[in-house]
């Protein structure tokens, strides 16, 4: 919330937030919303306000199923509304019809900064608070940072109710390095043809699962949560030609820069199940057994790779200092590579050798309809067909905002106070 003066602020809704759907539905009635603005409470009932549960679904109630009692609760000072008691601030207002001013940008959990945008706007009537409250903050940017068990906690309570609208699902994972909704992997049990794309489809079509912009189908034996057990499910059972789908023209997550505008974007499928009625594996690839070996430098070969990284004989990952595009094209049909079938070029402030910032800046700089690439494409009447190695431009490109990083300054003064920090 963008603090504008000592009683207004911005109401940062972002898409698919419950609050928003509210005010949507007030602002059509023409009515001001009332809203209680809580700060701090139990776990339980931090933790329910962040999980990304039903839009029915009340959330207070829910905190009273994890804690195995209700949430006690109090009338606030100047609305019509109940606020949990346990709350260390209560920030108590209203937020008119059709008023909207600029907020942000914000450092948030994609590792940069957002841009700003008209968003509501909170007018404060009353503060009230604990004696001798606690402000709740939390630390987010380029992950791993603080909200990363907020995220995996949500899912690991969550996964297990998918399930039930979808019996074939056996695991779920979203990745945290990739801020969560850049990539989410699902292990399917396939009972009948192209069934693990229908299960993709309909979890692009669940909550804030339908803000995911890249969705990896495996099978059921593979760790979703390990990406190189991941990979070597593509090396095996993936074929561009049969299992890649692009879908366009699509929502995405408000702090989705990639996109032509905001909330506005493209997804992709890439489905590396097993197929019984189809041959595994990528077009010139064997189905099963190891993958040829690399046999060249491709920084020998393309003069605008700065470094590289080959991981599970599946995915070259390389350091572009230039046109991530036309890097990719150079590389893309070079017989040198191997077993290699997928090629993501980054920027040269992406470290390869750290994991986290890898996934990080392959799955936050990109758009699938606008920098995904494959050796051929082609036309049949309106069906794509896809064939070859698949190239991913993920450098930093012209507009994005930019990475959220810590000055010197700031860098001095923790490490000067860190030890007042933990006291």
């Amino acid at each position: 919330m963008h603090v504008f003066g000592r009683d207004r602020t911005g109401m940062h809704w972002q898409v698919q937030k419950g609050g928003g759907f509210h005010y949507y539905r007030a602002e059509q009635l023409g009515r001001p919303l009332e809203v209680a603005v809580v700060l701090g409470g139990d776990p339980a009932l931090m933790l329910s306000a962040v999980l990304p549960l039903p839009e029915d679904l009340d959330e207070v109630a829910f905190s009273g199923f994890l804690r195995g009692r209700p949430t006690p609760m109090a009338l606030a000072r100047t609305l019509s509304l109940r606020v949990p008691s346990s709350a260390e601030f209560v920030l108590e207002g209203v937020v008119p019809p059709g008023e909207r001013q600029m907020e942000g940008p914000f450092g948030d959990h994609f590792g940069h900064y957002s841009g700003a945008a008209p968003f509501p706007v909170f007018h404060l009537r009353r503060v009230t608070r604990r004696q001798s409250p606690v402000y709740p903050a939390a630390v987010v940017g380029k992950p791993p940072q603080e909200d990363r068990y907020l995220g995996d906690a949500a899912q690991e309570m969550l996964g297990p109710l998918i399930k039930v609208i979808h019996p074939e699902l056996r695991d779920l994972w979203a990745y945290y390095e990739a801020g969560f909704h850049n990539l989410l992997v699902a292990s399917v049990e396939v009972r009948f043809t192209k069934e693990a794309m229908k299960t993709a489809l309909g979890l692009l079509g669940q909550g804030q699962l339908a803000l995911t912009k890249v969705v990896v189908l495996v099978g059921p034996d593979v760790n979703v949560r390990s990406f190189e057990a991941v990979l070597r499910a593509v090396q095996q059972h993936f074929n561009p030609g049969e299992d890649f789908a692009l879908i366009p023209r699509a929502p995405l997550d408000t702090l989705d820069f990639t996109g032509v505008r905001m909330h506005y974007g493209s997804k992709m499928i890439l489905d590396a199940t097993p197929k019984a009625d189809l041959p595994a594996g990528r077009a010139g690839q064997p189905p099963a057994g190891q993958p040829a070996p690399m046999t060249i430098d491709p920084a020998a070969v393309c003069p605008q790779v700065r470094a590289w990284r080959l991981l599970a004989d599946t995915l070259l990952a390389v350091q572009v200092g230039g046109d991530g595009k036309a890097a990719l094209q150079q590389l893309l049909p070079l017989e040198g590579l191997g077993g290699v079938c997928m090629v993501a070029a980054v920027s040269p402030d992406v470290r390869l050798e750290n994991n986290a910032e890898l996934l990080w800046g392959m799955f936050t700089r990109f758009d699938p309809a606008r920098d995904v690439l494959f050796e051929e494409v082609e036309l049949r009447g309106a069906w794509p067909v896809y064939r070859g190695r698949m190239g991913i431009n993920s450098t930093f490109k012209e507009g994005y905002p930019e990475p959220l990083t810590m000055t010197d300054e700031i860098r001095r003064k923790v490490d000067e106070r860190w030890g007042e920090y933990w006291r």
